[in-house]
């Protein structure tokens, strides 16, 4: 994701304007506007982020309280690198804004950080995604490629000896331990 950037304030309430009782205020906002943007192609932002935000006076304070966003992203699998539609979403947004009172409260930046946090560390299109042939890079989601893939059967000699290695570590489970 990029580096913070000046640019059009979006996400601005003014306080004087907030009523006693408090006001849900709801909208869209674009990814771009929150200076959310993929740098190493990894995401696609096809829909703006919408937010549903109660926003309440406490003393000099501005509360904002039961935030819900949402946004559905496009997100490159890990594993096969084709794209697959993915729904971020979070009702954990809440904020306080101190001695506000008067003044012009801008919630961009915390909402970015709302919806970055959500963001995926890592991204599969679906948990049996059975990625590509290191061999001739084909998808093999799409049927077998046919390659002769060597390392698979390494793979299986080393499991079979390992598991013929006596375990280091078979004495501590033969301990008994009282809580």
């Amino acid at each position: 994701m990029s580096g913070k950037k000046e640019k059009g304030r979006v996400l601005q309430y003014h306080v004087m304007d907030l009523p006693s009782q408090g006001v849900d205020w709801e909208g869209t906002v674009s990814m771009e506007e929150l200076d959310i943007a993929d740098d190493d192609g990894r995401f696609e932002f096809p829909e703006e982020l919408s937010f549903k935000l109660h926003l309440s006076q406490l003393g000099d304070d501005l509360l904002v309280s039961s935030g819900h966003l949402a946004v559905k992203i496009r997100a490159m699998c890990d594993r096969c690198t084709e794209f697959f539609d993915l729904k971020l979403e979070t009702d954990d947004v809440c904020h306080r804004y101190e001695k506000v009172t008067g003044e012009v409260v801008d919630l961009t930046d915390d909402i970015r950080e709302d919806i970055l946090i959500v963001f995926p560390q890592s991204c599969l299109c679906s948990e049996d995604c059975r990625g590509l042939c290191p061999v001739c890079g084909a998808n093999l989601n799409e049927g077998d490629c046919g390659c002769e893939r060597p390392e698979e059967e390494e793979d299986d000699e080393e499991a079979e000896e390992a598991s013929e290695r006596p375990n280091p570590w078979a004495a501590l489970d033969k301990l008994k331990l009282d809580n």
